[in-house]
């Protein structure tokens, strides 16, 4: 046979005997073993432990053995073999006692790395590595970065749009700290979240008498972000009368205090979300049109996780980190079968269920530190899987149903091919000018165009 070196001899054996440990002859008839390294939750061996014999310099053996590999291109068979049988091998006993030697040097090697692993998730590098406080490195995110990093650095009103639970105040934070505003105050408020006959009051602040119960003049958020930058989010979800209000901030930079008769002037970024289709809501009558195309400067797309599923592994290890360390638990894992079950699960509720979903996983699992399918909500094992957008047309006419389709298609395959037009119209099937001229008529516009 072919002579090898030990470094060949060893890839050989990791690829053919892979989980399982391995006791052979080397190359040269040492005796070798080969142990598999396994980490907790994978199923696969992160790499091998080699251990073999040694010959000392100027022993007959070794003489031999040397001859014999110096004969690589010459006739092997002119070389006599009964060499091999002199070289010292393991008797069974020697084994076991290297098997518990080296069993022994694997659960040290574990330990390390899983506190090595922990120590670089605390660690500021691993912080750095994030984006502003948001993992993710699939195409949809990297995008999404770049824009942020773009639109940042100017003072132009911004739309985020996304589905609940993707992290849209994440994005709006991530604007204001890299902008020339970092310094000053970032307040969001929630306008789905505020009763309509308050929430006047609490973005714009009132003068004592202004209403019942108003005994002293109070600031409003507005106020409070003066210099900086001001989230509203679920923006959809203002009423049509205090719309008008917000389009003169924008406008002229000046406010009304509910009760007063003097307008103040504020100087703020506003940075609007939503997860509703405004445009529709502009045609229903339920959105002013002015305020519409006024905070539609530049908009930024969120992604939903079943769009960014290559991103799910490490978000839900970094939640598993989270809440083990909240909860007082040592590290947890997932096994491969439980990280098959997160993905094929279609996430309506995005990162946010899929945190809540690792917090209740790790309560679960106990001591155990390898999370398998049966610790995850039963909802997620035998829930919906992954399928296409279902529309709600029962308010909507159909050319109207039908638009709101081809919308949706066409944001989805720009979101899943980074916005490159030319590989967005090939998934759609339709020609790339079609594309361009729908992506203008719908406003979709959101990221580099192609060649």
């Amino acid at each position: 046979h072919e002579l090898m070196t030990c470094g060949r001899t060893m890839r050989q054996w990791g690829a053919s005997t892979g989980a399982t440990p391995c006791a052979v002859k080397c190359h040269v008839g040492l005796s070798a073993r080969l142990y598999p390294l396994h980490l907790e939750g994978q199923d696969d061996p992160a790499g091998h432990v080699y251990v073999s014999g040694f010959l000392r310099e100027g022993s007959e053996v070794r003489d031999v053995i040397t001859l014999k590999q110096a004969a690589r291109q010459t006739d092997r068979e002119a070389l006599p073999e009964p060499w091999v049988e002199a070289i010292p091998r393991l008797s069974p006993a020697d084994e076991a006692v290297l098997d518990r030697l080296i069993d022994a040097l694997l659960r040290g090697v574990r330990a390390r790395l899983a506190a090595q692993h922990i120590a670089y998730l605390d660690s500021p590098r691993h912080a750095i590595e994030q984006y502003a406080g948001m993992l993710g490195a699939s195409p949809p995110m990297e995008h999404l970065f770049r824009m942020i990093e773009r639109v940042s650095r100017g003072a132009s009103t911004v739309l985020i749009l996304g589905e609940n639970g993707t992290g849209k105040e994440l994005i709006a934070r991530a604007v204001h700290s890299r902008s020339v505003r970092r310094d000053r105050p970032f307040v969001a408020v929630n306008c789905a979240a505020i009763p309509p006959d308050l929430i006047e009051s609490e973005l714009f602040g009132h003068v004592r008498g202004a209403f019942s119960g108003a005994h002293r003049d109070r600031e409003g958020l507005f106020a409070s972000a003066d210099q900086g930058t001001f989230f509203l989010d679920e923006i959809g979800e203002m009423d049509v009368t205090l719309q008008a209000k917000l389009l003169r901030v924008l406008q002229e930079g000046t406010f009304l205090p509910v009760g007063d008769t003097v307008f103040r002037r504020v100087d703020v970024r506003i940075i609007c979300a939503t997860n509703r289709d405004l445009l529709q809501l502009v045609r229903q009558g339920k959105f002013r049109e002015d305020l519409y195309y006024r905070i539609n400067v530049i908009t930024l797309i969120s992604p939903p996780l079943r769009q960014r599923l290559s991103d799910l592994p490490t978000l839900a290890d970094h939640f598993l980190h989270r809440a083990a360390r909240l909860h007082g638990f040592g590290p947890k894992r997932l096994s491969s079968d439980a990280r098959d079950v997160l993905l094929g699960y279609e996430w309506p509720g995005n990162v946010r269920e899929l945190e809540n979903e690792m917090e209740r996983a790790v309560l679960m699992s106990g001591d155990a530190e390898v999370i398998t399918p049966d610790l995850l909500n039963p909802r997620l094992r035998g829930g919906s899987r992954r399928h296409p957008t279902a529309f709600a047309v029962s308010d909507l006419t159909m050319p109207e149903a039908v638009e709101a389709l081809e919308r949706q298609m066409i944001t989805d395959a720009m979101r899943q091919t980074g916005w490159n037009k030319t590989r967005a119209a090939r998934q759609l099937g339709i020609s790339r000018r079609n594309l361009i001229r729908k992506v203008a008529a719908y406003e979709l516009e959101g990221g580099d165009d192609d060649a």
